[in-house]
């Protein structure tokens, strides 16, 4: 070891020493091991922290699910089903019941257990508000005011709040005029009703300003009840149409006062400009439709025809009071109710309906219950007026009627020879050059249509060009494609089978 090397070295820790001391400085410690064992600290008290707050079982996916959600499913399940799945949870039971309760349609069930829903209903508020559609068969008498059925039904209706849809065989103020719901459909099956009741369902429909369908399909009423205040005319007025004849001497006749009151009576309607604000769809008597029309933007109507020509029906004046809707309106349904009704009749409804609203109507419906040809032979006659008509829809609601005689016995026609080879040799080559425009086409076992509704679309669409959509009374679809160029120069029909349609 070097003589005088331990002496040097005291020396500079001695200096050293000295300056530090002087200037104030102190010397740093790292201890990298201790920083990163207090970040593991931090970070394990912060996730037992988390840990603490959370619940210590975590809840089931199932129960994170809406129970509108839940409801939405299970309304595909039939009542049985729903039946179970109310028994699973107490969140499946919230659920269930606002499917089972959603539509409750009584009309197939029996007047029992009738009776005992609405008995539950009325005692169950909080079951009772589930239902958005009710319909029912019966009510109690209208005599009756006293009785446990009376007050049970009025109780029932009144709990209702959330009801949207309502089914009735009649209307009866006094189970109705509690309630508190807002309707957007109402369906009366009555087939009469009384002056004093019509007014009242009036009145009542001024409580329901978001009713937007209203359906009374069997009621039959020739003409709108004359308002209470108003005395009954001797005799019933009509308006000169161009239906009715006109004659010279009642027309140099003076008014007499019966006249000028049953005119005024008409004139006014039952029905004031503010009532139904949003009606759009109209199903009932020609006169209700008729009166309902101005003012209110109606999009269907569905016309029952109940009366002839002969019993004082006046299409003129009815299609006259549809015009008035002519923004809105774009469907009409003409529907005789039974075979009383002649064709005069329905052939005058349907060329009134082209005449008045064949510049805006859509689509037109025409159910027929006489022979085919007849109904074919008026769509020809009356087609040309509809200017704006893109579908037609022909209906059978019954079997079409016996002829009166049997058939006759025609010879059939001589056998076509046959073709020969050249002559299939162009077809082929034809048919192939101009494929199907569509991929769709009637099942191998469904028959194809019969030849004489593709001569029924020619002429039609010649008359109306508008025209894009048909149903036949036989069911089967077709569509009138605008024609290609290729096939306008051979002449091709632009006719699409689509196929049998169950109606």
């Amino acid at each position: 070891m070097p003589t005088g090397l331990g002496r040097r070295a005291s020396e500079l820790g001695e200096r050293e020493d000295f300056e530090e001391s002087r200037h104030g400085r102190k010397r740093s410690v790292s201890l990298p091991a201790a920083a990163q064992a207090a970040r593991w600290r931090e970070a394990v008290a912060q996730e037992e922290a988390q840990a603490s707050s959370s619940s210590v079982q975590k809840t089931p996916a199932i129960t994170r699910v809406s129970p509108e959600l839940l409801s939405t499913v299970f309304a595909f399940a039939s009542r049985p089903d729903i039946l179970s799945l109310a028994q699973v949870s107490k969140s499946f039971s919230q659920a269930a019941l606002r499917a089972l309760y959603d539509n409750l349609d009584l009309r197939d069930v029996d007047d029992e257990r009738a009776t005992q829903c609405i008995a539950s209903l009325a005692s169950r508020r909080h079951v009772a508000s589930l239902i958005r559609s009710f319909a029912c068969r019966t009510l109690p008498p209208a005599d009756d005011t006293t009785s446990l059925a009376t007050v049970t039904f009025a109780i029932a209706f009144n709990n209702m709040d959330q009801l949207h849809a309502l089914t009735l065989p009649r209307f009866d103020l006094r189970l109705l005029c509690h309630t508190t719901f807002s309707l957007q459909r109402l369906t009366l099956l009555c087939k009469n009703i009384s002056a004093q009741d019509f007014h009242a369902l009036v009145g009542w429909l001024a409580r329901q300003p978001a009713l937007t369908a209203l359906s009374l399909p069997c009621l039959v009423l020739p003409a709108l009840p004359a308002p209470a205040d108003a005395c009954p005319p001797s005799a019933p007025y009509t308006p000169r149409t161009p239906d009715t004849p006109t004659h010279d001497s009642d027309a140099s006749a003076p008014t007499s006062p019966t006249s000028s009151t049953a005119s005024a009576s008409t004139a006014s309607s039952p029905f004031p400009p503010t009532l139904l604000p949003n009606l759009r769809r109209v199903h009932g008597p020609v006169a209700l439709a008729a009166a309902l029309a101005p003012g209110r933007p109606l999009e269907s109507a569905k016309l029952p025809i109940q009366h002839t020509l002969y019993d004082g029906l006046r299409p003129s004046a009815i299609m006259s009071a549809l015009a008035s809707a002519r923004g809105t309106l774009r469907t009409v349904t003409i529907k005789p109710v039974s075979t009383k009704i002649d064709s005069r009749t329905i052939e005058r409804v349907v060329m009134s309906a082209g005449a008045e609203l064949g510049d805006f109507v859509e689509t037109l419906e025409v159910h027929w219950v006489m022979d085919d040809e007849s109904l074919y032979k008026l769509i020809v006659s009356v087609l040309g007026r509809f200017r704006a008509l893109r579908t037609l829809r022909l209906l059978r609601d019954s079997p079409p009627p016996f002829p009166p005689s049997p058939l006759l016995e025609f010879p059939l026609p001589p056998a076509s020879p046959p073709l020969s080879a050249g002559a299939r040799t162009s077809i082929s080559s034809f048919s192939s050059a101009f494929p199907p425009r569509s991929a769709r086409s009637a099942a191998p076992d469904t028959p194809f249509p019969r030849v004489h509704e593709r001569a029924h679309l020619a002429l039609w669409s010649k008359t109306c060009p508008s025209l894009r959509r048909v149903f036949f009374l036989s069911g089967a679809e077709w569509i009138v494609l605008p024609p290609s160029p290729e096939e306008g120069s051979f002449g091709l029909p632009p006719f699409e089978f689509v196929g049998y349609t169950q109606c």
